[in-house]
């Protein structure tokens, strides 16, 4: 994706195992978001809505420390304000900036968590990006295959992939793998990251020993495109997107999962909706496999 349209930035504590990644779009984008999982945490999701006023999106913020790394946006708003950015109301610009939400405060120091100044941090750090996947960003506590308990876990992580259309454009997907399904490498089949018996090989969800599930997963991601997209069409796109989940993650979409996709429209190339939508779990796919390799 161009430098120029979209910049992303993180800040992350490898000690405490969480942290914040800012998506910044270099003018107002058409934005929506579909929610799949049953135990969401997001913020500002019902404007993407299509049938609400505001349309486009400043920035996308995805971050660790559950509910509580909700105060990072504020950080992040603070920033895009310095920077003159934000929606026009009565002479005032108000930033919008959607968030979703990780949960890792059982694998670091729970008490520490994404707020004002880290998410502030991680725009700034957007000013000088650098290209790395893992235990970065948002994805730093991440974890993945937890059916079994955390215990038997895998690490997750946070990765992007960047995909070309057969039209020339370019559809990348920024996500955050920390689901309670082990991951599945859609094109071999086989299990790439979740909980594993004392041979070192990887336990089926359906194979595996009856546990008291826990709370505490979820993949969350957005996708940005050059794709010319209104605000029901980057909603189609979001529900299709999510199909790179469904072909990644096994189980998926559980109930102690708060899955969250948002695509963003960045430019003016023209696709049909199914298309770009295919192409966007397609590019799914590819940075959830990334993400805890």
């Amino acid at each position: 994706m161009s430098a120029s349209r979209v910049s992303v930035g993180h800040w992350h504590d490898v000690n405490a195992k969480t942290g914040v990644t800012a998506i910044i779009f270099d003018k107002p984008s058409t934005a929506s978001v579909h929610v799949a999982g049953g135990a969401p945490g997001t913020q500002e999701t019902d404007l993407l809505d299509p049938s609400c006023i505001v349309g486009t999106a400043d920035a996308i913020v995805l971050t660790g420390g559950s509910a509580f790394g909700l105060a990072s946006v504020v950080g992040v708003r603070r920033y895009l304000e310095e920077k003159g950015r934000g929606f026009d109301v009565a002479g005032v610009k108000v930033p919008i900036v959607p968030a979703a939400v990780i949960f890792d405060l059982g694998v670091g120091s729970p008490d520490k968590r994404p707020g004002p100044e880290e998410g502030y941090m991680a725009c700034v750090n957007s000013e000088n990006p650098a290209n790395k996947n893992g235990a970065i960003g948002a994805g730093c506590g991440a974890t993945v295959g937890k059916y079994m308990g955390s215990r038997k876990s895998s690490r997750g992580g946070l990765a992007s992939s960047s995909l070309k259309t057969q039209g020339g454009a370019t559809v990348t997907a920024i996500m955050v793998a920390n689901c309670f399904g082990a991951v599945v490498d859609p094109e071999t089949g086989k299990t790439v990251a979740g909980p594993k018996d004392d041979s070192g090989a990887f336990i089926s969800y359906l194979n595996a020993p009856p546990a008291s599930p826990e709370f505490g997963a979820t993949s969350i991601g957005v996708v940005v495109t050059d794709i010319k997209l209104s605000k029901a069409d980057a909603k189609r796109v979001a529900i299709m997107a999510h199909d790179g989940l469904a072909r990644t993650v096994y189980p998926c979409h559980t109930p102690y999962d708060g899955d969250a996709i948002f695509v963003v429209s960045v430019g003016d190339r023209k696709e049909s909706v199914s298309i770009t939508g295919a192409w966007s779990a397609k590019a799914v796919e590819r940075a959830m496999i990334c993400a805890v390799s």
